[in-house]
């Protein structure tokens, strides 16, 4: 799209060979021509983690940097943000996304395993993790694809530590996952010391739940469950 180069190029953001740059909202998101489509429930997340002014986001596995810049959109004034991914290129497009989007983002390479950021230092912990275990139905042969779907570096056990480790004692962690396996995100979340607060279905566009969200907390009881209905954008 022309219009968004342009926007590229009065940033001084570069776009390489075989990159886009498509409208996000109210904004613009590069990446691939043929890369693996960004998650599609960014603003449906971002509306649902009701984010306040001055809070420290983290996203884990950030990929292009999706999650963050909606939550930016929906929330102007949130405070200094921060994408982990371990995919180079990927986490290389996060970076020159935030340029675009003029956030303060810091975009830091880097396994959930082992999460490179100080322990209890945000407000809000997002996460859009890979739900198919390694070898699970159809996995790509191209390795950033497959390393988006399916858990070969890390699972959602080890995205929920992480999100745990890196809140503050009163933050939240928002996940978006597969309905299908909300018991394995459930699991995660409890294991990792997580009281999940709220879950809410997202339809598909055959009007049956695809996604769900979760928002979890440490302590606490009592859970609502929702149902948000397609479209939703």
């Amino acid at each position: 799209m022309r219009a968004g180069r342009d926007a590229a190029a009065a940033c001084g953001v570069p776009v390489r060979a075989g990159e886009i740059v498509e409208p996000l909202g109210a904004g613009w998101l590069l990446r691939d021509k043929r890369g693996f489509t960004p998650c599609p429930w960014a603003f449906p997340l971002a509306r649902f983690a009701a984010a306040r002014a001055g809070d420290r986001a983290l996203d884990l596995g950030c990929g292009t940097g999706v999650l963050l810049l909606a939550l930016y959109q929906t929330c102007p004034d949130l405070g200094p943000g921060v994408g982990l991914e371990l995919d180079a290129r990927s986490a290389d497009q996060a970076g020159r996304n935030a340029r675009l989007a003029g956030h303060p983002l810091q975009i830091a390479r880097g396994d959930v395993r082992d999460v490179p950021v100080a322990p209890q230092a945000f407000d809000l912990v997002v996460s859009n993790p890979p739900f198919y275990p390694p070898g699970w139905g159809r996995q790509s042969a191209e390795a950033r694809t497959a390393g988006a779907t399916h858990a070969l570096a890390g699972d959602v056990a080890d995205f929920a530590r992480a999100a745990a480790r890196a809140l503050k004692p009163h933050g939240h962690a928002i996940f978006v996952y597969d309905a299908g396996h909300l018991g394995a995100l459930l699991l995660a979340l409890a294991g990792a010391g997580l009281t999940v607060r709220t879950l809410r279905f997202l339809d598909d566009d055959r009007g049956r739940p695809s996604r769900v969200l979760a928002r979890a907390a440490r302590g606490g009881a009592g859970l609502t469950v929702e149902r948000e209905p397609w479209p939703s954008s």
